[in-house]
């Protein structure tokens, strides 16, 4: 038969069994931060959409029609690229 020293919590924090024996804590690598680099990429991918929307000379102006961003000057109107809309001017 067999006997046990301890019961319950007692013997568990007693330390009786080798499987229960507590590890000792090792530091733990902080992970980079993950916004840090991100947000500077998403402003540098920002700037360039910016300069590339100027190169293809789209205004900054929703288009009435579509709504899309892709107006660009048309003699003195606008004119959509994306719907092939005006604003007016014939």
């Amino acid at each position: 038969m067999t006997s046990f020293s301890g019961s319950g919590a007692a013997a568990r924090a007693g330390g009786a069994s080798p499987a229960l024996k507590a590890e000792p804590e090792q530091g733990l690598k902080s992970a980079p931060d993950p916004l840090a680099w991100s947000q500077k990429e998403a402003r540098a991918a920002a700037a360039e959409k910016r300069a590339e929307a100027k190169a293809k000379g789209y205004e900054g102006e929703a288009c009435g029609e579509c709504g899309n961003f892709t107006l660009v000057r048309n003699g003195t109107c606008m004119k959509c690229d994306t719907c092939g809309s005006t604003t007016g001017c014939s």
